[in-house]
């Protein structure tokens, strides 16, 4: 299966308790990705400017790498899940395509 990759501008909104996490900061955040249909894994790498706290969102940018045909699903959707290990953390909201 081939990969390529999508920018998407997306509302990050943190849980308020993320296991024990201060926060995400900066670019290089790149929790599990969970695809809202399949429930497969991809790959996410979240760029912003400043930290994101557990039980704020922020608008920030995030590079996902997966199949075309999941990109689609994910313009589609609008949402997904974002997880550390076998724990959610967050949740994320496409508010457009770059």
């Amino acid at each position: 299966m081939k990969h390529q990759t999508a920018q998407f501008e997306v509302e990050l909104a943190l849980l308020p308790v993320a296991l024990g996490r201060k926060s995400a900061a900066g670019s290089g955040y790149r929790p599990n990705h969970k695809h809202p249909l399949t429930g497969e894994y991809f790959m996410g790498q979240f760029s912003m400017d400043a930290s994101v706290a557990p039980g704020e969102q922020a608008r920030v940018s995030v590079t996902v790498l997966a199949s075309a045909q999941q990109i689609d699903q994910l313009q589609s959707w609008g949402s997904w899940t974002i997880w550390e290990g076998p724990h959610p953390v967050g949740s994320v909201k496409l508010l457009q395509a770059s």
